[in-house]
């Protein structure tokens, strides 16, 4: 084989899509993957672009873009957001679905010279344009959610599942269940199930349509097994750990404004609805800070950027806000967490080694906050009933409960001890191993 060739052997497109939680564990996982020999490009949004080669990453455009689904739906991304926590089938009536066909032949087109696609599990397109090409499949979970098991099933969900199943029965309960509600969201998803059809592709059915559960060479999960009591029922799954990785865009060093308001007082309440939650929150930030200042305690606004010099104008000196901010640079150094429940945000909470309060918008939040909650490590508030009081209560509950920071400080200890990325890297190399045939390299 010459180097060339050997070059695309060890070449894997990483396909992702949404927010930067959606984002970074991926670009971790592609710095573990250039470790491993292997040459990793990353295809998301065009947005996202100047990102992934600032990380010294090579990048491919995948549709849709925000500029395209704001287009294409007339609103701005804050009204797409509030409309994704009113509506769960949103984000797949309204956003992948309409852009199956454009979003597969983007990542045709990317995985021309690649032996293998690893994909978000909602980059359902990826997953098509791997078996088009007879290529290597690896499906990436974020959340727990996601894996369906019965021995511990989604928390998050109004479906009456057995929480802790003890014996057949139970488990066999949930199981039925499950397998019911993967097999309606099958039926739900007729596009995808269109498409498959059109491109030829064998038919399949329930969370293989819809994660390649079976179809999948691995199926990995980029968080932390402290989240799930069970590793699941799938044979395939590996639970690779948490992954850390914030930087984004600007310098890794702390902004010396934050820096110079954590230095001077107390550890503050820190709250962030994570980068994609938190458009258009404005009021949300403000009920932080009047409640931070019944507690008399001092708060950090992680805000949208669009919000944070209003915000700014009407704050008084001991809250601080601030856009983006890496989690890892000021969560530990709170006294709470206050956040949303998102992936990434939930494994940076877990590291500080802090309290949380988890008030959850959308998708897995619901189910990650639960989990939180039962590691001890968290209250939960729902977000679409909040209230000023309910929101100081339930913070007050947090901070004076010692419980729950001794539990978040025990977590902490054993999730930084985790690597997804290099784990799920080291488990991709084997599956390129075993792929590639004696005596061609």
């Amino acid at each position: 084989m010459t180097a060339a060739q050997h070059k695309i052997q060890r070449q894997i497109l990483i396909v992702t899509f949404g927010s930067l939680g959606d984002l970074h564990p991926f670009i971790a996982l592609a710095h573990a993957l250039a470790a491993e020999g292997i040459t990793p490009v990353i295809a998301t949004s065009a947005a996202y672009a100047d990102y992934v080669a600032g990380e010294g990453l090579a990048f491919r455009p995948i549709r849709p873009d925000g500029d395209d689904l704001v287009a294409r739906l007339g609103m701005e991304m804050g009204e797409i957001a509030r409309r994704m926590a009113a509506d769960d089938r949103f984000l797949f009536e309204r956003i992948i679905f309409p852009y199956l066909r454009e979003s597969y032949e983007d990542v045709l087109a990317a995985s021309a010279d690649v032996c293998a696609i690893v994909s978000h599990g909602i980059a359902l397109s990826a997953r098509l344009a791997a078996e088009k090409r007879g290529l290597s499949s690896i499906t990436t979970l974020l959340s727990p959610v996601m894996l369906f098991s019965p021995d511990d099933p989604p928390l998050g969900s109004l479906l009456p599942f057995w929480r802790a199943p003890q014996g057949r029965v139970g488990r066999s309960y949930n199981q039925a269940l499950l397998w019911t509600l993967a097999h309606a969201i099958g039926l739900w998803a007729r596009p995808l199930r269109r498409l498959r059809h059109e491109l030829g592709l064998p038919h399949r059915q329930g969370l293989d349509l819809l994660l390649g559960a079976g179809s999948s060479a691995a199926v990995i999960g980029l968080f932390s097994p402290l989240m799930s009591s069970q590793s699941s029922h799938w044979d395939k799954l590996e639970i690779a750990g948490h992954t850390f990785h914030d930087r984004f865009l600007g310098p890794e060093t702390l902004d010396p404004q934050i820096g110079a308001f954590l230095d001077a007082g107390a550890p503050p309440i820190v709250f962030t609805l994570g980068s994609f939650v938190a458009r258009q929150r404005e009021a949300h930030y403000r009920q932080v800070a009047e409640v931070a200042q019944c507690l008399g305690r001092r708060a950090l606004l992680l805000a949208d950027e669009g919000d944070v010099e209003a915000l700014r104008a009407t704050m008084p000196g001991d809250v601080h806000v601030a856009a983006y901010t890496p989690h890892s640079q000021v969560f530990p150094r709170a006294c709470a967490i206050l956040h949303h429940g998102g992936a990434g945000t939930t494994g940076q909470a877990l590291r500080a080694g802090r309290a949380q309060l988890v008030m959850p918008f959308l998708g897995d939040q619901f189910d990650n906050a639960a989990r939180l909650a039962r590691l001890g490590v968290a209250r939960m508030l729902d977000s679409k009933s909040l209230t000023t009081e309910t929101l100081a209560s339930e913070l007050a509950a947090l901070l004076d409960d010692a419980t729950y920071a001794l539990k978040a400080k025990d977590c902490a200890e054993r999730i930084r001890g985790e690597n997804g990325a290099v784990v799920a890297a080291r488990r991709i190399a084997r599956i390129l191993d075993k792929d590639t045939p004696a005596g061609s390299l």
